[in-house]
């Protein structure tokens, strides 16, 4: 039998919210803007976090900030989004939790806070990306979207792992750690994309 989703239309307020999902984008942008003019920073070694030890600081607590607030934003309109199901709690929770940890980053410039808050963000967009993966599955209308979100996880880490060898025993740390961050904003461009387009992540129910 057919789906049927069990809602058929956005209000024009959770529409013009979606746009909170391009934040990785505008972050993204943002530091490699940053990088460009900071004196004595090289964006393939340091790292995103050491741009706030340059003469931009200011500016990249700035964007840490400004992300992090979109990242919650975001939460709640996947959680209007999401109404229930797989997830539905879950996702939304762990964006929020992602998104406070990036605020943090902006709030705290110094080990031990700093990393801490870095561990808080990057696992919990680890952990959207797999109950999305969950949710996905058995939704025809995000068809491929379940393994696409598993392979950009299993990327994520990969060059998490690369960034944290590289940093330990010299290398392009930074570009790793700017890799892991493209990855993931893609992914969540993309699927704003979608969702501005029209497709729907409310539950369906096949009638009888």
């Amino acid at each position: 039998m057919l789906a049927v989703e069990s809602s058929t239309g956005r209000s024009q307020a959770l529409k013009l919210s979606l746009v909170t999902g391009f934040g990785g984008v505008l972050f993204f942008i943002g530091f490699v803007v940053l990088g460009l003019v900071a004196r004595d920073y090289s964006s393939a070694r340091d790292t995103i976090s050491a741009l706030e030890f340059t003469a931009v600081s200011s500016m990249q607590r700035i964007n840490f900030l400004v992300f992090g607030l979109l990242l919650c934003a975001f939460a709640v309109v996947l959680r209007l989004e999401l109404a229930s199901g797989r997830g539905a709690k879950l996702i939304p929770l762990f964006q929020l939790i992602a998104g406070l940890g990036v605020i943090g980053d902006a709030i705290f410039i110094h080990d031990p806070l700093h990393l801490i808050c870095d561990l808080v963000g990057f696992n919990s967009a680890l952990l959207v990306l797999l109950l999305f993966a969950w949710r996905f599955r058995y939704d025809v209308r995000w068809k491929g979207w379940g393994a696409y979100s598993i392979v950009t996880a299993m990327l994520m880490v990969a060059f998490l792992t690369m960034f944290g060898l590289a940093n330990h025993f010299g290398g392009p740390a930074g570009a790793m750690e700017k890799l892991a961050t493209a990855t993931r904003s893609a992914w969540s461009a993309l699927l704003t994309i979608r969702l501005l387009r029209g497709v729907r992540l409310n539950p369906v129910h096949t009638p009888a």
